[in-house]
């Protein structure tokens, strides 16, 4: 504690803060445009610190990171378009909220709990840095791919129709994520195509599924005017961040669950939100408000999204092992600087690690106020008439899908899953499924195919862990609950059908 402490007193300069600031802002847009995220910001303003002192540098590259985790949120909310893969369970209660005409609550929802979130993610990453990345070594071939099996259960109450359907959504969102080189160097489903050889490409992947799909769906609505989202009230954002501090134990139990799925490699924010909204949704004592604009929802998503990166963080301090693109940069940015992430750098640079601590519980504060501005600036945009927004909406898709390789492949591949999406609504099947299949697919074939190689296809490797035994069980109770819900249901319909009848 008085190593942090004193790690505090560099932060009163002013051009730190202002860089902060900078940072924060700078991610936030990154990070609430389609087709960026915080990643691309932390590599576009890397060169700039190449002349910083270390404290300064990695305060401004971790202020761009703090703020592009939220801003995927703002555009998740509004637009139906969440900016990063990690903001897609917010647009599971944050959508529907803007249809309802609680876009200022929800963005205001979204803002107090990603600092929130945050800021515990920080405060626990002081307290158990070493544990934490520790524990996350423990995570094998086998204990990750049980994870993503877990995460991935959680489609099955995707669907507000039928269950069999959010089944096939996400074992086709399975398939999906096959596409490209496989872990053993194979090839699969390109169909010569040089541009699916990494896989199938997120951004425009989950644009055209998520955000053209609904424009398409308005389109074909005989009122073409977008449900109003509600004017701007900055009073209403403000109720919305003032609302989470009376669900502390929802923002706990999901930032808990974000730092913890964060520390582990390869496992990022997005599988963190996912699993915390759906232990949320199975927690409530209303599940059936989940999906319809439910607050708690947004609250659960955003806690864990923004906590995961202090799992992240614990993971590339203590061990040197980055659990996704924007940690793997930092850890450029440590070496550039002359600082070796691993297990003696807390001992070798105390100075400049607590201080980067304090320096980021700081940025959650400040995200605050940058975010406030931010999100108050796009919310403008929604009130655009229906004539303009709708190219603009479009453009700012297509350029979003081109950017990311510069590759007109990848702006017709929009178009495509677009359509796609849109067939698949009208028949009922819940697009939200594909995508968080696609997005995890890649990792549980990878993890799969490391088991066979690594033991023989011997799968009794899955019941010699304690961690793995606990994630089946985990698994089979999810998979299980719809299952028994519905059965429950009918149950319920018969007995009244029944007193009804005299029968």
């Amino acid at each position: 504690m008085d190593v942090l402490l004193s790690a505090i007193i560099p932060l009163a300069d002013v051009w730190v803060i202002l860089y902060m600031l900078l940072g924060l802002l700078a991610g936030v847009l990154f990070g609430a445009i389609p087709g960026l995220n915080a990643g691309i910001g932390i590599a576009l303003m890397l060169p700039v610190t190449y002349t910083m002192d270390p404290l300064t540098s990695l305060v401004f590259l971790t202020s761009i990171y703090t703020g592009g985790v939220f801003g995927g949120a703002i555009t998740a909310i509004l637009i139906n378009a969440p900016g990063s893969p990690s903001a897609v369970a917010t647009t599971l209660d944050g959508y529907p909220m803007a249809l309802k005409g609680q876009a200022n609550e929800a963005l205001g929802l979204s803002l107090g709990a990603s600092a929130t979130g945050g800021l515990l993610g920080m405060i626990f990453l002081c307290v158990i840095i070493q544990p934490l990345a520790a524990f996350a070594l423990k995570f094998g071939p086998a204990e990750t791919f049980l994870l993503v099996i877990f995460a991935l259960t959680s489609i099955a109450s995707l669907s507000e129709g039928s269950f069999l359907k959010g089944i096939v959504a996400g074992l086709f969102g399975l398939l999906l994520g096959t596409i490209g080189f496989s872990a053993s160097g194979s090839m699969r489903f390109t169909f010569g195509q040089t541009y699916l050889m990494d896989g199938m490409p997120i951004i425009p992947a989950l644009i055209g599924f998520l955000a053209l799909s609904e424009l398409f769906s308005r389109l074909e609505e005989k009122d073409v005017a977008l449900p109003l989202a509600g004017r701007l009230n900055f009073g209403k954002i403000v109720k919305g961040i003032f609302m989470v501090p009376r669900r502390v134990w929802a923002v706990l139990r999901s930032s808990v669950i974000g730092i913890f799925i964060g520390a582990i490699p390869g496992v990022g924010a997005t599988v963190g939100s996912l699993i915390s909204y759906e232990t949320a949704r199975r927690s409530s004592r209303t599940p059936e408000a989940f999906g319809r604009g439910e607050p708690d929802g947004v609250i659960a998503a955003e806690s864990a999204n923004n906590a995961s990166e202090g799992g992240a963080m614990a993971t590339m301090l203590a061990l040197g092992i980055p659990g996704g693109a924007a940690t793997a940069i930092l850890i450029g940015a440590l070496t550039i600087q002359g600082i070796v992430p691993g297990p003696r750098l807390i001992y070798e640079h105390q100075d400049v690690i607590f201080g980067l601590l304090a320096a980021e519980m700081l940025e959650q504060i400040l995200l605050l106020a940058v975010g406030f501005v931010v999100a108050a600036a796009f919310l403008r945009v929604i009130y655009t008439p229906y004539a303009v927004l709708v190219p603009v909406v479009l453009a700012m898709c297509y350029i979003g899908a081109f950017s990311v390789r510069n590759a007109g492949f990848d702006a017709m591949l929009l178009i495509g899953c677009g359509v796609l999406g849109w067939l698949m609504k009208r028949e009922g099947y819940p697009v939200v499924a594909v995508v968080i299949g696609l997005m995890l697919g890649k990792t549980a074939d990878a993890e799969l195919i490391r088991i066979f190689q690594l033991y023989g296809g011997d799968f009794t490797i899955f019941f010699k862990s304690p961690i793995c035994l606990v994630l089946i069980l985990a698994t089979m109770l999810s998979l299980a609950a719809p299952l028994w819900s519905a059965y429950a249901k009918r149950r319920y319909r018969k007995l009244n059908l029944t007193d009804e009848t005299g029968a």
